[in-house]
């Protein structure tokens, strides 16, 4: 009798406490504050609004998603949407930050031309082709040293045990 107490107890036991690990999830309010912010901050940014508008809608959409799932207490939902929707407005960011470095090479590009063609009509010199190979000017004649007169051969000496050769330059 006790055990089939113990073993009913047991069970309403862990009956509970599954529901209570159901029922126990918070709410991601955190997550949907940064979430919030992030998505503000890029739709304010004039960038990411002309270059990147749906990517923009996208990130607001999944916010209101999110949004309402927490409204209907559905958390993991709300999370899963918070999630998305700073992965969107990022994207959007990012995308508008690749426009802007686009937009900004081809400016220097136009400056680098513009540099060009003024540098060839202030020296009209025929330029190397690109990639062709700069023929070096001629180098000057090799410097050659001043004549100088030998000097006369050393006597020999004698160092012990060595014996001392013969002098192939006669004495003067």
């Amino acid at each position: 009798m006790q055990t089939a107490t113990f073993f009913r107890t047991a069970t309403a036991v862990l009956a509970l406490g599954a529901l209570a690990a159901c029922s126990s999830t918070p709410p991601p309010t955190d997550q949907m504050a940064v979430t919030r912010t992030t998505v503000n901050r890029v739709a304010g940014e004039p960038q990411v609004t002309a270059n990147a508008p749906v990517e923009l809608q996208r990130a607001r959409d999944k916010l209101a998603a999110a949004e309402k799932a927490m409204a209907d207490k559905q958390y993991d939902m709300a999370r899963r949407y918070a999630a998305e929707a700073e992965a969107d407005a990022r994207i959007a960011e990012t995308k508008a930050e690749a426009a802007n470095n686009a937009a900004t090479l081809q400016q220097v590009r136009t400056s680098i031309q513009s540099l060009q063609s003024e540098i060839t009509r202030r020296d009209p010199a025929p330029a190397a082709a690109p990639g062709a190979a700069a023929v070096p000017a001629p180098m000057p004649a090799p410097m050659t040293a001043p004549a100088v007169a030998p000097r006369p051969a050393a006597t020999p000496t004698a160092v012990p045990g060595m014996p001392v050769p013969p002098n192939p330059v006669p004495a003067r």
